[in-house]
């Protein structure tokens, strides 16, 4: 094999090695800021703890301040390698940043726009601010939500799904491809949309974590609370992660799995949704009297969650069926 074949790369394609880096060094900023936040979570549950909290002060959840500096501290960690793959120009690391930047902006999208329907209301109910600034902080929040929610991830997205990013990544790991390749044993690399669903079952795995903070599921209209819960959400994590190695392996029990799991919660929801009161389910499940109450003076309140629940089922449920063709016999020969 010639030592110059990372430069056989289509001639109309540019070098992009230093935007590569220049977004690594990006990402690794955003590590950093996410770590920043870890911290500050771990601070302020030191600060605002019942041994410290001064009367009349806010209380800060244990297990709602853990959760939110593991999240972060993972977010960091994630942001950090790549950045660094970014910097070195790995493909890996293109194929993660177009994943997690994909993620984060449709999260973005979501909560600007339940921020654009909740944040009124509730500002209106409450009367926490003077009729002549509601206009000017509802646009704030809306800009704020916009700068770090959804630009951001939008314009790494479109960065690395550049056909010449992509060139540029493939250039710098071809010799080691064409290497393992060589003994006729190299394994091709899943698809995209592969990857991104074994990543969004790696995300079901977590599922666990959410007993931190509300103590009871919901299934087909049952509030499950205590013991029951706990091995509920546990098996739904175990299937998680059987979901996301059989799915990585292109195995079609993977995505038999995944499917399962995506159209026994939607039913889940939906008979939930038809049979039983919103607000009088949550209160089951034990959400805080002030969580309550923001709930029963939110006008949009069972459009928001209908279709913010709806748009999150339909997205990975078309996620789901769109890999389908990815694990055929056909597929798994070439």
């Amino acid at each position: 094999m010639s030592p110059d074949l990372p430069s056989q790369l289509p001639a109309s394609f540019k070098n992009r090695r230093g935007w590569l880096i220049a977004f690594g060094v990006f990402e690794i900023l955003i590590a950093c800021v996410c770590l920043l936040f870890a911290a500050l979570t771990l601070m302020g549950l030191l600060l605002l703890s019942h041994a410290n909290r001064p009367a009349g002060g806010p209380q800060l959840s244990t297990a709602g301040a853990v959760l939110a500096s593991l999240f972060y501290g993972g977010l960091a960690a994630l942001f950090l390698v790549l950045g660094v793959g970014s910097i070195k120009c790995k493909n890996w690391a293109r194929i993660g940043s177009q994943i997690v930047s994909g993620f984060w902006l449709f999260t973005g999208i979501l909560t600007g726009f339940v921020v654009f329907f909740v944040v009124p209301a509730v500002i209106e109910q409450q009367g926490i601010v003077p009729p002549e600034q509601r206009r000017l902080v509802i646009t704030g929040t809306v800009l704020a939500v916009t700068v770090l929610m959804v630009l951001p991830p939008a314009i790494l997205l479109v960065f690395y799904s550049l056909k010449s990013v992509r060139a540029t990544c493939l250039g710098t790991t071809v010799m080691r491809t064409a290497a393992i390749g060589s003994d006729g044993r190299a394994v091709s690399q899943p698809p995209v949309p592969v990857i991104l669903l074994a990543l969004y079952e790696c995300l079901g795995a977590m599922a666990l974590f959410s007993l931190l903070i509300v103590k009871a599921n919901v299934v087909f209209g049952i509030v499950v609370r205590g013991p029951a819960a706990i091995l509920l959400m546990t098996a739904h994590a175990v299937l998680s992660v059987i979901a996301a190695c059989l799915v990585y392996r292109r195995d079609y029990l993977g995505w038999a799995i995944s499917l399962f799991k995506t159209l026994f919660w939607a039913a889940s929801w939906v008979f939930t949704l038809l049979s039983r009161d919103l607000i009088e389910l949550y209160r089951e499940m034990g959400l805080a009297d002030q969580q309550m109450q923001i709930f029963r003076q939110l006008p949009h309140f069972h459009a928001v969650v209908l279709v913010s629940t709806t748009a999150g089922f339909a997205v990975s449920g078309a996620l789901i069926f769109y890999t389908k063709k990815f694990f055929s016999k056909s597929a798994e020969t070439t």
